[in-house]
């Protein structure tokens, strides 16, 4: 039998942590914390995804994320939030954002693909992430809202100089 897989599970609405911790396979090791502050205390080198809220009292769920991506070890970081995307995700060093309610199927996918990520050097693991939430603000924001937008301009660059699409964030899972 293989080790479990570890996942913290960050979200001041309690109601979240127990949907998330239900909807996981028996195999998952859910960590809960009901804010920032306590999730980023939990995770550790044994943790290996995180489920982060992005409001939330004492740390915000930005904050979290950029902490635990100075860290040697980073846990795959998948960001669910009631806020709507918009191009400021762009600079959130997450490797996924979805927008509260996501449903079962898709948080297990995402959560999977994050995952498999982890595995790639840095720089690869980096863009991908990039280019997953390029996708997701491309789907969420007014193209005249993103063509005026220096962040968007600038992912959209740093992917083309890389050669990576958003098609390879899925690609690669």
């Amino acid at each position: 039998m293989g080790k479990s897989t570890s996942v913290a599970v960050i979200d001041d609405d309690e109601d979240y942590r127990q949907l998330y911790k239900l909807w996981l396979p028996a195999e998952y090791e859910v960590i809960e914390a009901g804010d920032g502050r306590t999730g980023l205390q939990c995770v550790d080198d044994s943790v290996d995804a995180v489920l982060l809220d992005r409001q939330m009292p004492e740390l915000s769920g930005e904050t979290v994320a950029e902490k635990l991506r100075q860290r040697s070890v980073t846990p795959a970081v998948v960001m669910i939030s009631s806020v709507k995307p918009d191009v400021d995700i762009l600079d959130i060093p997450v490797d996924s954002y979805l927008r509260k309610p996501a449903d079962r199927d898709t948080l297990l996918s995402v959560l999977s693909t994050v995952r498999t990520r982890c595995e790639y050097e840095a720089q690869r693991r980096e863009l991908l992430g990039l280019a997953d939430r390029r996708a997701t603000v491309a789907d969420a924001v007014r193209a005249t809202a993103l063509a005026e937008s220096d962040a968007y301009r600038r992912a959209v660059e740093r992917l083309e100089q890389h050669d990576v699409s958003p098609a390879d964030a899925v690609s690669e899972s």
